[in-house]
């Protein structure tokens, strides 16, 4: 066999067996699906029988593995069917075995969205055996655990049964409504028409008009979805709905389709409520009398699985560890979590202070600095330039012969009137922009070339003082540092506005340096950065000074 056939035969079976596992994986997530839907919403009498085969053996397969996930999954189907086949202690021993498999868990998403599920199935139960505090403690529990307004819906509309069963009308109507005020929320036809129909029944209840509006609402949703065990459920409510306003011909018609509905979903506890309310259209009195006496025993039999049901979880690890515990452990995981969410506020309001007054502190020392400048600049013109004035005054006034001590005094004068120009503290009266303007005209001499562009752009007037003296000194160094090392022939200084704030870009030819942030550079960018601005220089050896401000 040559090499390349070998090559290509080895290919086609890899993909022959990644395609026959894809498909295999397939037909499980079918199968799980179909069967799924079998157990949630059976159809007709052999959906609830073939649900159960199919997850029995699916769960035990699921133990033999450890797959303790897997198998709380199925014990949940299997609780399902149980209930919906009437018997409740196998159903409440099935979710009870699940939860023990939960407990042992790593706490997940996973695991307490299954353990609401078991609390609203167990609520359920724990309602239909007329256990009200247990079914509500139940469903408080799950509450904690809802994470969409479909899942808070189910919880209220399952609060609403339970008062509605213990006769509390107007518990059941607020909770009911909490539920109907999310519909919009919710995508899923069959919760809506779910809603819809206990809405219903507490609103006729109640003898409001608009009760058998959304009973029929709830029967044309459930049709359209063809789904028969929640059709059955519509069925009988209409039945006890027209009982109750006496019109025995309608009542009797939603009762036997409501029977020939349980006959075949094969439903025992459905079959016992559709011929109970038969019986009671009965006029047979010895029927009514066998009613009557059998709701007793009934009754009687509920009170003591009730009693039996408080004993097992009175006494049970479950008990003890998963209902009474599991609050206490997520008010402790509360307590933490806003502890935890506390801290991080006054941190983060602590680094925010800090930043705030770190920003204070260097505009409030900016400011120091210039006042001190402006002090200095005072005393200088008013006691040393004034003082020399008045010598260089009376020296020229004598026509002495000093020329040279007459041109010092001059040079002198002019150095100290300098100083205390580049020093004084600018008029808020006078424009900015025409202090800028003359600080760089002033330059501007037979050696040097100052050219500006953009300085009447800018809307100086929006900016802070501090800014603008802070802008004006850096210039004004810059300036200085020009004539004093560059020996520039032309500078150029341009203004641009953006919507970033203001950046000034300074250039001039001058011989270059090697950057080194001496006292003058260093300051320039100290006084910038003070101002929550930054500079930037670029330089070398004979290709001129660049910096770049941005305000």
């Amino acid at each position: 066999m040559k090499p390349i056939f070998r090559s290509f035969l080895f290919i086609y079976i890899l993909l022959l067996v990644v395609c026959t596992h894809k498909a295999f994986a397939q037909s499980q997530k079918d199968s799980l699906n179909y069967y799924r839907a079998l157990a949630l919403r059976p159809q007709n009498a052999s959906d609830l029988f073939k649900s159960q085969n199919y997850f029995n053996t699916l769960y035990h397969s699921a133990v033999k593995q450890g797959d303790s996930g897997d198998a709380t999954n199925y014990l949940y189907y299997l609780a399902s069917i149980a209930y919906k086949e009437g018997e409740y202690i196998k159903s409440e021993e099935t979710a009870v075995k699940a939860l023990g498999l939960l407990d042992t868990m790593t706490r997940s998403a996973y695991t307490e969205a299954t353990r609401k599920s078991f609390y609203n199935l167990l609520g359920l139960m724990y309602a239909e055996q007329q256990n009200k505090p247990k079914a509500i403690e139940l469903y408080n529990n799950a509450f904690k655990m809802a994470e969409s307004a479909s899942d808070s819906a189910k919880i209220y509309n399952n609060l609403s049964l339970v008062h509605l069963n213990f006769n509390d009308l107007t518990s059941a109507e607020t909770d009911i409504l909490k539920a109907y005020h999310l519909l919009p929320r919710i995508p899923d036809t069959i919760t809506q028409a779910l809603i819809l129909d206990n809405y219903g029944v507490i609103a006729s209840r109640l003898n409001h008009a608009n009760g058998l509006t959304l009973m029929t609402k709830a029967l044309e949703l459930r049709q359209s979805q063809k789904d028969s065990s929640t059709i059955y459920t519509s069925y009988s409510h209409l039945a006890a709905y027209y009982y109750r306003i006496h019109n025995t011909d309608t009542s009797k018609l939603y009762a036997l389709k409501s029977l020939q509905l349980a006959k075949s979903l094969n439903s025992a506890s459905y079959k016992n409520k559709a011929l109970s309310l038969l019986v009671k259209l009965s006029d047979d009195p010895l029927a009514r009398a066998y009613k009557q006496l059998n709701d007793s025993l009934y009754a009687a039999t509920q009170e003591s699985l009730n009693q039996f049901a408080f004993l097992k979880y009175d006494n049970s690890e479950y008990k003890r560890a998963a209902l009474e515990s599991q609050l206490e452990k997520e008010k402790q995981e509360s307590k933490t979590i806003y502890a935890l969410l506390i801290a991080s506020f006054i941190a983060l309001v602590s680094v925010f202070l800090y930043f705030i007054l770190r920003a204070r502190h260097r505009k409030e020392k900016l400011q120091q600095v210039f006042l001190t400048e402006s002090r200095i600049s005072k005393e200088i013109h008013d006691e040393i330039a004034s003082d020399v004035f008045q010598v260089m005054t009376r020296l020229e006034n004598k026509a002495l012969k000093h020329k040279v001590l007459k041109n010092e005094l001059h040079n002198l004068y002019h150095k100290t009137r300098d100083i205390s120009k580049k020093h004084s503290v600018l008029n808020a009266d006078y424009p900015f922009v025409e202090y800028l303007e003359e600080l760089l005209e002033s330059y501007n001499d037979m050696q040097t070339n100052v050219i500006i562009k953009g300085l009447s752009g800018i809307a100086w007037d929006t900016i802070p003082q501090l800014k603008q003296l802070t802008l004006y000194r850096v210039l004004q160094e810059l300036l200085i540092n020009m004539k004093k090392h560059s020996g520039a022939s032309i500078v150029v200084i341009m203004f641009i506005k953006d919507n970033k704030g203001i950046q000034v870009n300074y250039s001039d030819n001058g011989v270059g340096t090697t950057l080194k942030k001496r006292n003058g550079l260093q300051n320039t960018e100290n006084r910038i950065q003070s101002i929550n601005g930054s500079i930037t220089f670029e330089t070398n050896l004979d290709k001129g000074f660049k910096a770049k401000i941005t305000l």
